[in-house]
């Protein structure tokens, strides 16, 4: 009897997990992403910062003891014929298909079983020039550009001539977005800055220097147009971690309403067209936006601002009141009636998982599962200096929360025992001799 066919659009948390999880003895599962990779996007602030090879944040949906059974295409789905059990799909391999493809080709993928885990987009709350001038933190091509990026800050701002106004502005790091990946990456440049670059450009720290600023010149800003930042966490562990930050120069702008940006400079509602700030680097790291796939589906019920497609407890997918046969939804784009959850990796995860029981424990009748139970993982946020945060059933500030969130780095997320090993050794050498990007000898 042929094995039902499985189509899985992207390979996020959800779609990745899902792929390496489902039996190919008895699936032929097909993964349609234009991502090849799952992106570790715990471990992206740390690799921007040089603290591991951009290559240990990513982990590749082929595998060679899976290459009977599990396909992938490197493509974008465009549409979905629910009908036909058919997905309209488009090359994503721009670079090649504009020698070799004509611009209208587009291919068909016929399923038995659907899995909808395209994730959502990065919110720029439609600020002209975020997507031209911002700088992301989802892939890892975002965490090379920012390496580059804040390389070239330090080289331009040691140009002679220069001001100490233009040095400023130049080496200016504007973080949009307050939470968890906002602070994270706000935590590993300001670790970068004072544990190597600024003994490689001892120039550029006035730190020694009366009114030098405790080191002015480099500067990080976070702006957040919430009230608070961390706004996940509690009350308590929140004030802590503004404290923490603006302890160590981090200055925070709450409240913060960004209305345009253009190349070196942002404008906020709060300080006017006339008082527009300088900066070297800005990357953007608020919230999800609506996916423009799911954004499109009117076979499915959504809700939410980010209209997430609604699912029953058994992660099923419908319409009308209607259960849809064999199409299921989780990660980002999704959310269970009455059971919301946060747009979280690890809800995806455990979805993911739970998914891959279920079909794999299914007989040929209609697959009857007990309902998805999510079990509550710490929130967790780094801070700088061996400093950090956890939330959820217990509550641990200072290097205690460190601890565990790099413990959660290298042991839960890569889910490989050659990863944890190679991120393990990454940390081991710049210990001793320095991050790749500022060697100490």
């Amino acid at each position: 009897m042929p094995k039902s066919k499985i189509a899985i659009i992207c390979s996020g948390w959800g779609g990745f997990t899902l792929a390496h999880e489902l039996s190919l003895a008895k699936y032929d599962v097909t993964v349609i992403s234009p991502m090849r990779t799952i992106q570790y996007t715990p471990l992206l602030a740390s690799a921007a910062a040089g603290m591991i090879n951009f290559r240990l944040a990513e982990e590749p949906v082929r595998r060679r003891n899976r290459v009977s059974g599990l396909h992938y295409y490197k493509a974008t789905v465009d549409d979905i014929d629910f009908a036909r059990k058919t997905l309209h799909c488009s090359p994503s391999v721009p670079d090649v298909a504009d020698n070799h493809l004509s611009h209208s080709h587009t291919f068909t993928m016929p399923y038995d079983i659907l899995i909808l885990a395209p994730g959502c987009t990065v919110q720029t709350f439609g600020t002209p020039g975020a997507v031209q001038h911002a700088h992301f933190l989802r892939t890892t091509d975002d965490v090379r550009q920012i390496q580059q990026r804040l390389l070239e800050m330090l080289d331009a701002a040691s140009t002679p001539g220069l001001t100490r106004t233009q040095q400023r502005d130049m080496l200016r790091v504007v973080v949009v977005g307050g939470g968890a990946i906002g602070n994270e990456a706000t935590a590993e440049l300001y670790d970068l800055w004072q544990h190597d670059l600024r003994f490689l450009y001892p120039h550029l720290d006035t730190s020694g220097e009366e009114g030098g600023g405790g080191g002015a010149l480099f500067s990080i800003e976070v702006h957040d147009v919430a009230p608070v930042i961390l706004g996940t966490f509690d009350d308590r562990l929140a004030g802590y971690a503004l404290h923490k930050l603006q302890s160590r120069s981090v200055h925070i702008e709450t409240g913060s309403h960004i209305t345009k940006v253009e190349g070196g400079v942002i404008y906020t509602k709060e300080h006017g067209e006339d008082r527009p700030l300088g900066y070297g680097m800005l990357i953007w790291a608020t919230g999800n936006g609506v996916n423009p796939l799911v954004e499109k589906m009117q076979e499915v019920q959504k809700a939410g601002k980010l209209q997430r497609i609604v699912t029953d407890r058994r992660l099923r997918t419908g319409h009308d009141g209607e259960i849809m046969p064999d199409v299921y939804a989780l990660g980002d784009c999704a959310d269970i009636e009455g059971y919301a959850l946060p747009t979280l990796a690890e809800v995806a995860v455990q979805k993911a998982e739970y998914l891959a029981r279920q079909l794999n424990a299914a007989e040929e009748e209609e697959l009857q599962a007990p309902s998805f139970v999510y079990k509550q993982k710490p929130n967790l946020a780094y801070l700088g200096q061996h400093d950090g945060v956890i939330g959820g059933r217990e509550e641990w500030t200072g290097h205690s929360a460190w601890l565990a969130w790099r413990s959660g780095s290298i042991f839960h997320w890569p889910r490989s025992w050659r990863r944890t090993l190679m991120i393990g050794i990454s940390w081991l050498f710049n210990a001793v001799g320095g991050r790749d990007i500022a060697r100490r000898w």
